[in-house]
């Protein structure tokens, strides 16, 4: 959509101004003006600073408005100026980011020091717990993190200072920082874009006098946008900090429109009432016809924020800037059925495109961010302001989910878009998050040794030498819990370039195999290919420790079955509590899921006895033997005792085939009843 030629002129009366009193102010006569209003006369850069600065408008805009392209992209054919702008910028800064697909320096084949790296793993408690509660964890978000604090202590115990630590399904970069305060140098990879965006910024040091001037850079350039932006007329006085915006409905019974937020307090399970005929209707029935704004949160002078009803200059905002083209770079990337996280919600509201989970207005502001960011620093330094915007990029979108308290997060491991939601104000955001990024570096070990991070497969690791890594440590995607090309999609989108979905280790549940999608045999091979890669680099005697949770014993058995075929073997399996529980994990406590809150952290190493050929089932008095003890240890949650009975099975290499949560809770059950006859009976 093309910038309106009369933007000018619409901006102008809504300040109360006339036309005399901008000929006034640049020295023009009216009839000038006039013809500059609607693009018949171009200004020059003195006339466009001069109007950007009367009418609070970005100097980009007006000169669009008035025909010219920014003085960036000078010398093009100004046919259609704002497309031709964002063509150009397009070209040059879709990639504005890239990273190695190999280490720049790697360890070499080892001789053989078996006896070195027996370590005993006698001192590793059961259970590891680590808090989220960390530097690591602020700086930036990311779909599931093991704390550093849990992965420091199998670093300490199969490893020297000095030696080499893997993590090739590294995600945001944890293990790389539990190296680094071990001592340890390290080589971290992953198949996502994104994931190796976040992993080399948590690993790698910045200047942080040089972050800040480029920060300090970067406002002063995107200020006149973000003004623009965030500050309805007729007042400059206040900043819109949030917006609150509701889905619009239409009722099936009436056909008159249904403003969800009217509804929301008297929902009566998922059902809603009508507030013009008063029809019960189910939510999922109704026809989605559009979104509104319902409440705005300003801030006036200072950092209170207080709350009041849209205006009619919040709207007219609004409409301003919807009907402005976006003269910068943002992500052309297709969204449909072809992904895992598709819905048909999605398709009805118009959500084809990563830009469509994005108000105008904040994809606009993203976009400016962006192009001031790349417009103002190079090398390490537009990293790490990367790293500060796309921790924002989730936050801004429409993921971000209405709470009647207070503004919470954004959930993780999906893609939904909630009928109440937030349109959070983008430079606030950065803002906020850079202070953030700014601490983490400010505290960052300057002697720490070197980590390289690169984008690889983890089923094909050719860049990395065979038995030169001492340890190894691995989360990998834990079947179909997480899909972390979708999860990713906005960050990857951001940074212009995708996930290959191809070789993603997952089990899909909706997209089809002709679509790529993959089932428990496909993840199953595609794990072993990855654990055969972590045999071979592992140096003899070395050790490997895999985190996984799932409560699908299919998934489980696939991976003991990788386990095995790559040539590896369990030699013990401790617990892993991080806390706070996931989204996942309190369904799973609430008993809407059956899924567990603790991981399993299973440590390998090289298969010292044939396979079996066989796992054989774990007998029933094993079973029963292993529910005692777990209850004898004081839990108390299925999820728990489950974890518990399953580590033991695992540890006596036993097929896990058939233990599941819900066999556990029955067995459970049947147990307390029994237990309930006996005291009856001992009592009578």
């Amino acid at each position: 959509m093309s910038l309106p030629e009369n933007s000018i002129k619409v901006r102008r009366s809504a300040l109360g101004l006339t036309q005399q009193d901008v000929a006034d102010r640049l020295g023009l006569t009216k009839s000038h003006v006039s013809h500059i209003e609607h693009g018949r006369r171009i200004v020059t850069d003195s006339q466009a600073s001069v109007l950007a600065e009367m009418l609070g408008m970005p100097a980009d805009l007006v000169l669009l408005s008035s025909g010219r392209l920014p003085k960036d992209v000078q010398g093009a054919i100004e046919a259609d100026a704002a497309g031709v702008a964002a063509a150009i910028r397009a070209r040059g800064q879709s990639h504005a980011i890239s990273y190695p697909d190999a280490p720049l320096s790697a360890p070499t084949m080892a001789v053989c020091d078996e006896l070195h790296h027996c370590y005993s793993d006698s001192d590793l408690p059961v259970v590891i717990s680590a808090s989220k509660a960390t530097t690591s964890y602020r700086a930036h978000s990311y779909h599931t993190k093991v704390p550093p604090a849990a992965i420091s202590p199998f670093i300490e115990a199969y490893s020297r200072p000095g030696d080499w630590v893997c993590d090739p399904f590294c995600g945001s970069g944890m293990t790389g920082v539990a190296a680094l305060m071990a001592g340890r140098r390290a080589l971290l990879s992953d198949l996502s874009p994104a994931a190796v965006h976040i992993a080399r910024n948590y690993t790698t040091w910045c200047d942080p006098v040089a972050l800040k001037s480029a920060f300090d850079e970067v406002e002063a350039r995107v200020a006149p946008t973000m003004r623009w932006l965030y500050t309805a007329l007729p007042t400059h006085e206040e900043t819109i900090e949030y917006t609150t915006w509701s889905d619009v409905f239409v009722c099936s019974s009436c056909g008159e429109p249904i403003v969800y937020w009217d509804t929301a307090s008297s929902l009566e399970g998922d059902r809603l009432r009508c507030p013009s005929c008063q029809a019960s209707l189910r939510k999922g029935d109704l026809q989605w016809v559009g979104e509104t704004p319902v409440q705005t949160q300003v801030s006036k002078g200072s950092n209170r924020i207080f709350s009041r009803a849209p205006t009619q200059g919040d709207l007219a905002l609004i409409a301003e800037v919807d009907a402005a083209h976006i003269p910068y770079w943002i992500p052309e990337v297709s969204f449909g059925s072809d992904r895992e996280m598709w819905r048909a919600g999605h398709r009805a509201m118009g959500i084809d495109h990563v830009h469509g989970f994005y108000s105008t207005r904040n994809l606009h502001a993203l976009a400016a961010l962006r192009h001031a960011i790349i417009e103002t620093a190079q090398g390490r330094v537009r990293e790490a302001l990367f790293f500060a915007f796309t921790a924002c990029v989730n936050r801004a979108s429409k993921r971000y989910q209405w709470n009647a308290k207070r503004p919470t997060n954004v959930m993780t491991g999906t893609l939904y878009v909630s009928s109440l939601r937030y349109e959070w104000n983008v430079w606030s955001l950065f803002r906020r998050k850079f202070v953030d990024v700014l601490k983490y570096y400010k505290d960052f070990p300057r002697d720490a040794h070197t980590v390289e991070i690169f984008q690889h497969s983890a089923t094909n690791l050719d860049c990395i030498n065979s038995s030169s890594v001492d340890f190894v440590f691995m989360d990998p995607p834990f079947g179909s819990n997480i899909f972390y090309a979708d999860s990713s999609l906005l960050w990857d989108s951001w940074l212009g370039t995708l996930t290959d979905q191809a070789d993603e280790i997952v089990v899909n549940k909706h997209r089809p195999r002709n679509s790529g999608g993959k089932g428990i045999a496909e993840y199953g091979a595609l794990m072993t290919s990855a654990f055969s890669e972590v045999g071979r680099i592992l140096k003899p005697g070395g050790r490997s420790v895999l985190a996984f949770s799932n409560a699908d014993d299919q998934v489980w058995s696939a991976v003991q079955d990788a386990i095995s075929d790559a040539g590896l073997e369990v030699r013990a399996v401790h617990l892993l509590d991080k806390g706070q529980p996931s989204i996942k994990g309190v369904k799973g406590q609430l008993g809407k899921e059956h899924v567990t809150r603790l991981d399993l952290m299973l440590d390998l190493a090289h298969r010292r006895k044939p396979r079996q050929r066989k796992q054989i089932v774990p007998p029933d008095d094993f079973i029963e033997k292993s529910l005692e003890a777990a209850v004898s240890t004081g839990a108390t949650r299925t999820d728990h005792i489950y974890s518990l009975v399953l580590r033991d099975a695992l540890q006596a290499d036993f097929a896990v085939t058939g233990i599941t949560m819900p066999m556990i809770a029955k067995r459970l059950s049947k147990t307390s009843a029994t237990s309930r006859k006996k005291a009856v009976a001992e009592y009578a």
